[in-house]
């Protein structure tokens, strides 16, 4: 079979769904000998492998124009048995002959419409609809995601399939290099501040005594007007020389800032997924995260889950998790690797075959 993937989004920065097409299909390409796989974008500044491109300028409009209509043609040149579109949309028209696979990896854009521009929210209210229903097979990363497909526009369950998402092998070498941060601090990763809820944990921090020794590490590809956001919250808590914005961070050193790190601290408002749960539990970090969306799936124990809207039960579990016993502490950790373990991108892409194969 040839299959063709709309990687057009893997040509930004390397997180999120970018970095979610790469990981996959560098394990697809490793373990599947079998089937073709052709990559449609719209430049050439990152491939993954065999790359078919239609030359676009990088904007919104070469962006709709591509992923719904243009990338037709790439499909019916490559004579593509499958498609795949990685990110909430597929093209416009469905080609006979065809099979067409969905992946949604969150409605975040449904549950807080305020945190996307207007542009943002009409065309997904008008594009995923009719994407969902083109699709012979939809993929969600999570039960939770799933479930708000469901409740949101009404799938039928049969159609939706859940296939978690795995944690990249350089997280489970327990080799350490320098640390980065010289120190001690706890670590949280964000491209949101505010979905992330990090302004919540910068007020527990100010508060919290017991952190009186600790610097607040903040991570993540924010964009300006985030940071800048950010940034006067930072000062109105009279927090300038405790928070160190460590901004993108390479997967080498995302291992060291959760190696290094007292624990690791997700708050999240909403989650599709939430990798940098498990990315932490595979470095050996005490992790505390909400007791919402998907990350109840992926946390294995609810004493580390928090209400994200009340920071007196998050200044409590940050107290507990500084305060724990050197016993108490490695059955966490070990508790929480073995959760991680399991989330494997080689279990996800033999997943994602068994899909192709099945159409």
């Amino acid at each position: 079979m040839k299959i063709g993937v709309n990687s057009r989004i893997y040509q930004s920065e390397n997180t999120g769904v970018p970095y979610y097409i790469e990981c996959l299909y560098n394990k697809l390409l490793e373990i599947d000998q079998a089937n073709g796989y052709v990559f449609f974008q719209t430049q050439r500044n990152k491939t993954i492998d065999k790359t078919k491109t239609i030359n676009l300028p990088k904007n919104y409009f070469s962006a709709f124009l591509f992923d719904n209509f243009l990338i037709n043609k790439l499909i019916s040149k490559e004579k593509i048995d499958i498609f795949h579109g990685p990110a909430h949309i597929l093209p416009f028209f469905k080609k006979n002959n065809v099979k067409y696979i969905l992946t949604i990896h969150d409605l975040s854009f449904l549950i807080f419409r305020k945190n996307e521009s207007t542009l943002f929210n009409m065309y997904y209210k008008y594009a995923l609809p009719r994407s969902l229903k083109n699709a012979d097979v939809i993929i969600a990363d999570s039960q939770n995601t799933k479930k708000d497909i469901k409740r949101f526009y009404h799938v039928a369950d049969s159609k939706i399939k859940v296939i978690y998402l795995g944690v990249n092998d350089i997280y489970f070498s327990p080799k350490k290099t320098k640390r980065i941060i010289k120190d001690q601090y706890f670590f949280s990763l964000t491209t949101h501040p505010k979905r992330k809820n990090i302004y919540r944990v910068l007020e527990v921090f100010a508060d919290n005594k017991n952190l009186s020794d600790y610097k607040y590490v903040i991570a993540g590809l924010i964009d300006d007007k985030q940071l800048l956001l950010l940034e006067n919250k930072i000062k109105e808590l009279k927090l300038d020389n405790r928070v160190i914005i460590f901004s993108y961070a390479t997967e080498e050193q995302l291992k060291n800032l959760y190696q290094y790190a007292k624990f690791f601290i997700y708050p999240s408002l909403y989650e599709g997924f939430g990798l940098p749960v498990l990315e932490a539990m595979t470095c050996k970090c005490p992790v505390i995260s909400s007791n919402n969306s998907s990350l109840i799936e992926i946390n294995p124990s609810k004493d580390w889950l928090v209400n994200p809207y009340n920071n007196q039960d998050i200044s409590d579990k940050i107290n507990k998790v500084l305060f724990l016993s050197e016993k108490k502490r490695a059955e966490l950790l070990s508790n929480n690797y073995n959760c991680a373990k399991k989330f494997t991108w080689e279990k996800t892409a033999r997943s994602y075959l068994k899909i192709f194969n099945n159409l």
